[in-house]
């Protein structure tokens, strides 16, 4: 089984990692390195989790400066690549982050229904960002 979760994050050129961040675009992720990246780049989970017996959701924040012209909320689009199509929405609400005034925070709870290689969009107004994540089934 191992075998197979390294196959494909060989197989699936996700985005980089740098320390705890990822990039889409303007839009930086902050996640735990722990679960959310294998072999440097950017992972999630099938489902709502990031280790169902701890309760440990896939929440990560988003932060984008407030210097973009960006709306009230951030739509995400996932979309699976390769042959078997797969597709998953979600809205992200804005909010302001007490500890950096100068970005936006959008916070997120991404639940991806099937594993694979998907590419997430994030718009808000005329601000675009893209970045590809692992989804897999193993903790």
């Amino acid at each position: 089984m191992w075998l197979a979760a390294l196959f494909a994050s060989a197989a699936c050129l996700a985005t980089p990692v740098h320390g705890d961040a990822v990039r889409a675009g303007p839009f930086a992720g902050y996640v735990a390195p722990q679960y959310d990246v294998i072999r440097g780049r950017f992972r999630l989970h099938v489902g709502e989790y990031r280790d169902r017996a701890r309760g440990l959701s896939q929440k990560i924040p988003w932060f984008i400066s407030r210097r973009y012209r960006i709306g009230a909320t951030t739509r995400v689009v996932g979309r699976r690549l390769g042959l078997v199509p797969g597709r998953f929405t979600d809205v992200l609400h804005q909010t302001s982050s007490l500890s950096n005034p100068r970005q936006w925070v959008f916070p997120s709870a991404f639940s991806p229904p099937s594993a694979g290689c998907w590419r997430l969009t994030f718009t808000s107004g005329r601000v675009q960002g893209r970045l590809t994540v692992l989804v897999s089934n193993k903790p």
